[in-house]
Order: C-alpha cells, then structure tokens, then sequence
C-alpha cells in the first residue's frame, strides 16, 4: 500500500517540477540574452590586427623589401561590430597604393624608400570602407616599401634524387621532368648568379617498375624576394627489366703506317645490358670495335681496344678482351 501511494506522489510531482524547470531555464536564458543585447549596443575601444594589402604594383616592379603585412589598430564602434569582427564575418583590410611614381621617397641607410602614413585621413577611410568600426590610431604609422626592376631568367631543373633498381631493372632514358624548366622572378642582382634549380631531395630504391611522382622544387631561402614560376614538377622514369647479351665481332684495324700489322686475337666479344623487349632487335652488325695503331701506341705490347659504334637501346656494353696483342710484319 505504501508503494502505491508513493508512486501517486511522485508521478504526481514530476510533471509539475519539470514545468517548473523549464520555465525557470527560459527565464534565465532570456534574462542572459538581454544582458548579451545590451552589452553589445554600447560603444568599445578595443585593439585589432589589419591585414595590409598592396595595389596598383606596376607590372615591371617589384618590391624588393619585407613588406610590413598587418597593423595594428585601435578601434572604437558597437559591440555588435567588434563581435562580427572577431567572428571573422566582417572583411577589414588596409589598401596601400604600391605604385611608387605616387609616393614619396626617403633616403634610408643609402637607399632609396618610398613610404606609406597610415595615419593618413584618407588611408583610414579606404581601409574601414563600409565597416562601421572607427579607426582611432595605427601602429606602425608609416610603412616603407623598397622597390626594384622586375627581371625574368629560365633556368633548367635538375633532378635531386638518388635512384637504385632492383636487379635487373633500370632506366632506358634519363628522368623526364615536365615541365624541365622554370622562370626566376626577382631582382636582377638575386637571379644573375642562378643557373639552375633543384628539386627537393628524392629517396627512390630498388625500382622494379616505372614511376611518376609530384615533386617539390626547392626554394632560394637565402633570397626571399625570389619566386619560381612553379612550385613542383612531374618527374617520369621509365623502369624496365634488363637482361644480358653478347655478341663476337672482328676487330677493326685503323694505322697510320705503311706496315702490315696483325691482331690476336682478330675477334672481341662485346657484351652488354639491353631491355628485354629489345633483346631481339640487336644484332652483331650494329656493333663497330676498332684499334688504333700509331707511334704512341707502339710503344706499349698491346692495344686498346675501342668500340666506336653501338644500338641506342644497349647499356653497360663493355668489351673481352679489352686489350690485343700485334705483330707488324714488314
């Protein structure tokens, strides 16, 4: 009986504790909201950072100094628009006319500066343009811009890698890189002593197939006021399977003298790495071995032998023997 009637109590209680609940959670978030309404229809000085943008930059200029790229400025206006600042929904940027034919210049440590006051009246407004934010100061107050003639230079790009295969496998061609080249943009000073640039260092090991890879080009740290026309470039290696092959040709005499001189032997083996799908197509014909015979080389016993001609698709071709043996018959 006790627990029936405990039961009645509290479902009779619930329903009314949680209406009470609600209503007293309503109240304070309203009373919350009013505070917040309030609070941000009064006025604040509060400190912000400006981005500083630079136009109207002539095309054959440049700015050869670090450009200073945010303000900082103290500013005054309503809650609502400080918050709509802080929430990043409000744009505020300071425009800075970069065209140095219409700014003054300066001396400085024996250069030449053209400058900025952005205390200026007329700087303020175009920065706030619509904002309802009131610029009261900025610091710095002025900005410094150097100037100089823009120069271009290509330059060719050099593979930074170290590359090794799996056994048997290789390259048939050197590294494609697209694109192979790249323009300098920058003071001329800077660009003049580059000749090349270099690919961020690349780990390739033991390659049993062709690749293609994005790779990073390195960036001039030491002149800051460089730019690349790209920032990566693709590079190709055409990886394919090796195997070896041999071929016996005779041996070419070339002589300046009059005698009959005779080799031993008369025949060399040339022996070499040739892609697989290639191995038929190489015969003995497109090899060419020779030596040569004038008084320099008759001062040693034998000859060096040379191999003047030999197919594109073959690799690593070296020659048995490498020297012969001669006797000149008169």
């Amino acid at each position: 009986m006790s627990n029936s009637v405990a039961t009645k109590i509290i479902d009779f209680i619930q329903p009314r504790l949680n209406r009470r609940s609600v209503a007293f959670s309503l109240c304070l978030l309203l009373s919350g909201l009013f505070w917040l309404l309030t609070s941000l229809s009064k006025d604040y000085v509060n400190e912000i950072s400006i981005p500083v943008v630079y136009n109207n930059l002539p095309d054959d200029m440049l700015i050869s100094n670090e450009p200073t790229s945010t303000v900082k400025a103290e500013v005054r206006g309503l809650g609502y628009d400080l918050m709509w600042y802080w929430l990043q929904f409000e744009k505020v940027e300071i425009g800075v006319n970069a065209n140095p034919s219409e700014l003054p210049s300066i001396r400085r440590n024996g250069q030449e500066f053209h400058y900025m006051l952005t205390s200026d009246k007329n700087a303020r407004m175009e920065s706030m343009k619509d904002n309802q934010l009131e610029i009261q100061s900025i610091s710095p107050d002025t900005l410094f811009l150097k100037f100089a003639s823009k120069f271009i230079k290509q330059v060719p790009v050099k593979l930074n890698a170290d590359i090794s295969f799996a056994k048997q496998y290789g390259m048939v061609s050197e590294p494609l890189l697209m694109p192979d080249s790249v323009l300098l943009i920058g003071p001329r000073k800077s660009i003049d002593t580059i000749d090349y640039v270099l690919t961020e260092p690349q780990a390739w090991n033991e390659l049993n197939e062709s690749l293609t890879s994005e790779v990073a080009l390195q960036h001039f740290e030491h002149l800051p006021f460089v730019r690349l026309s790209h920032t990566n470039v693709q590079v190709e290696l055409n990886v394919v399977e090796f195997t070896e092959g041999s071929v016996t040709i005779p041996l070419q005499i070339n002589s300046d003298r009059s005698e009959t001189i005779k080799v031993f032997p008369h025949e060399v083996e040339i022996i070499y790495q040739v892609p697989l799908a290639d191995y038929d197509n190489v015969s003995a014909e497109q090899f060419q071995a020779s030596v040569f015979i004038d008084e320099k080389s008759l001062a040693r016993t034998t000859l060096i032998v040379q191999i003047d001609n030999q197919p594109n698709t073959v690799t690593q071709v070296r020659v048995n023997p490498s020297q012969v043996e001669y006797i000149i018959q008169k």
